[in-house]
């Protein structure tokens, strides 16, 4: 079927055709036998849909029924408890953030480069105090073995108050 118009019938039968489109419809009409056919079998289905749709009617009650039903689903139970509204400011925080990122983008950089330096050389000059002096060192270790032994021990005396099953001490 070359140069037919099927794909303009279901639009001129609903009248959605401009004036122009319409006129070499009805053109195409009068000189096609194939696509007059197919406008006529067109419209008796039309027809045949219209009727029996028209024909089917709902049952006593159908209305209230609907509305229950869309009633009982809309209740206080089943409706969200509104978290949403927090979705909406916090994409906006998030857009605001990555805008100031982008735009501060190397200002944030430098400054973290530079926090960095600070901390190495920190490291650097505690390593320097604390590797020149070996009191200090061994000051440290001392007071650090104090403090693992006298944790153990309050440990040990909550544990027996509190009743521990596993204490065996």
């Amino acid at each position: 079927m070359s140069n037919h118009i099927e794909d303009q019938l279901s639009a001129y039968m609903d009248n959605e055709l401009s004036e122009t489109e319409r006129r070499q419809v009805e053109e195409h009409l009068d000189t096609c036998p194939e696509c007059s056919e197919l406008l006529s079998d067109l419209s008796g289905i039309r027809t045949q849909v219209f009727t029996v749709f028209h024909s089917i009617e709902a049952p006593e009650g159908f209305e209230n029924k609907v509305i229950n039903a869309i009633a009982l689903k809309t209740t206080p139970e089943n409706v969200s408890k509104g978290s949403n509204w927090l979705l909406f400011p916090v994409i906006g925080l998030l857009c605001f953030i990555t805008i100031v990122l982008v735009v501060m983008g190397s200002y944030l950089f430098k400054f973290g480069s530079i926090m960095l330096k600070v901390a190495y050389n920190l490291i650097h000059v505690f390593g320097d105090i604390l590797g020149s002096h070996t009191y200090i060192i061994a000051g440290l270790i001392g007071l650090s073995i104090v403090l693992i032994v006298a944790s153990s021990i309050s440990i040990k005396q909550v544990l027996k108050r509190s009743g521990f099953k596993g204490a065996n001490w």
